[in-house]
């Protein structure tokens, strides 16, 4: 697969980046189509406390979101052109402009900040630059095989209910009583939702 939209696989190419210094928040920004990032197992513990994770169904298949923020404006942790949870930041976040696919790396062309004649070097002839290989991308398609076996385990359809669509994704929240870790986190990151819609009135109710 050689690319995803904006997404470009690394094989083959050289890619460089400039930083976030003179970003104004591209990837922060639902304006811009940044919204909800799909999660593996390990995401959960580190976006809970901050952001909504909700589940879709995409091909037939259970899949686990965080919302970044409403679609619309810019996340509500973006201050002052800058993150305010910076080292407690989603994974997504962390790894951008670099996003793994099963045993794919891609790169966002659609970020300001990469090119390919100057700055850090992200990739080189296909090879990521070590300083952006975080863990999470370590064992990365065992990691996403896990995650698909958790999700299969819970895709019984009549235990979730539909909460709303951000940007054509329908969010479904899980409704039976479960000891599950990953379940509890998903319920206890519910409290942030009504950051993610329209108005207060219209926060989740955790069950």
């Amino acid at each position: 697969m050689e690319s995803i939209g904006s997404f470009v696989n690394i094989k083959s190419h050289d890619f460089h980046f400039h930083g976030c210094s003179t970003c104004e928040g591209h990837c922060c920004n639902g304006a811009k189509g940044f919204a909800a990032s799909p999660l593996i197992l390990e995401d959960f513990e580190e976006v809970y406390k901050n952001f909504p994770i909700l589940f879709s169904v995409k091909e037939q298949k259970l899949v686990a979101y965080v919302l970044l923020n409403d679609g619309k404006n810019y996340c509500k942790y973006y201050v002052n052109q800058q993150c305010s949870i910076y080292l407690q930041r989603p994974p997504a976040c962390k790894l951008y402009p670099v996003s793994p696919y099963f045993e794919h790396i891609f790169i966002d062309t659609a970020c300001p900040s990469v090119n390919q004649d100057s700055g850090y070097s992200l990739c080189y002839d296909g090879q990521l630059n070590n300083a952006f290989a975080t863990h999470r991308l370590e064992n990365f398609v065992e990691k996403l095989e896990a995650t698909h076996a958790f999700l299969e385990s819970i895709q019984n359809l009549d235990h979730f209910e539909y909460v709303g669509d951000l940007l054509g994704i329908s969010l479904l929240k899980y409704t039976q009583p479960s000891d599950n870790q990953y379940i509890k986190m998903h319920l206890e990151s519910l409290k942030h939702f009504w950051l993610y819609t329209q108005t207060k009135d219209q926060e989740l109710e955790v069950s």
